[in-house]
């Protein structure tokens, strides 16, 4: 399915983690020539979402630095700290608060730290979710591993709007589990947290950077 004919999307690109085990910000890891955050940006932009939101947090002036003029939304949030949950909050809120935002829009929510996601995976997700399904998440090969990227309809928003901080989307997923379609995403296994995916990346250590 083309871009052109998918339903309408936006991406959410959670970037707002405080990448501890890391020990410098996750964000501003450079891959093939760019920062993470912005590679996540570039990807979602070029799915043909309608609107794309970067919520921030900790390092959050480094990383609006890097973004520059993407074509990007920023959306910060004060308490990063609290966990994944408050960082998925903060960025449906943005796109609800959108007034060009259409009825029925689908909501997709990407990591900023899975260098392999493509813009046709994203719209593949969409896609499912345009087809009827409530909700269309990776997967990641083994049982039971699924995850994000993932698509969300309207009808769930609620409920991604009701995490505690510390809960990813894997809770709402679960939820509805016989109901997600499942969009093959064997390189979503790979995501940058420490030291050692670094290696395994090829990447050099970022410069630490200041949070807000």
């Amino acid at each position: 399915m083309s871009s052109a004919e998918s339903p309408a999307f936006s991406v959410v690109v959670l970037a707002a983690g405080g990448s501890s085990r890391l020990g410098a910000p996750k964000q501003l890891v450079r891959f093939e020539g760019e920062p993470l955050v912005c590679r996540a940006a570039r990807v979602a932009t070029e799915s043909g979402a309608r609107s794309v939101v970067v919520v921030t947090g900790a390092s959050g002036e480094a990383v609006e630095e890097v973004l520059g003029d993407a074509c990007v939304r920023l959306a910060f949030n004060a308490g990063w700290a609290e966990g994944p949950g408050s960082s998925v909050r903060v960025g449906v809120e943005a796109l609800l608060a959108d007034t060009s935002r259409g009825r029925g829009e689908i909501t997709v929510l990407m990591l900023c730290d899975q260098p392999f996601v493509t813009p046709e995976h994203l719209r593949a997700l969409a896609e499912r979710v345009g087809r009827g399904h409530p909700a269309a998440a990776s997967a990641y090969g083994g049982e039971g591993e699924l995850g994000v990227p993932a698509a969300f309809a309207e009808e769930l928003l609620p409920e991604l709007l009701a995490l505690s901080g510390g809960q990813g989307a894997r809770p709402v997923l679960m939820r509805h589990r016989e109901h997600v379609a499942l969009v093959p995403f064997t390189e979503g296994l790979f995501d940058v947290d420490t030291p050692a995916d670094l290696e395994r990346l090829g990447a050099p250590r970022p410069h630490s950077a200041g949070g807000h």
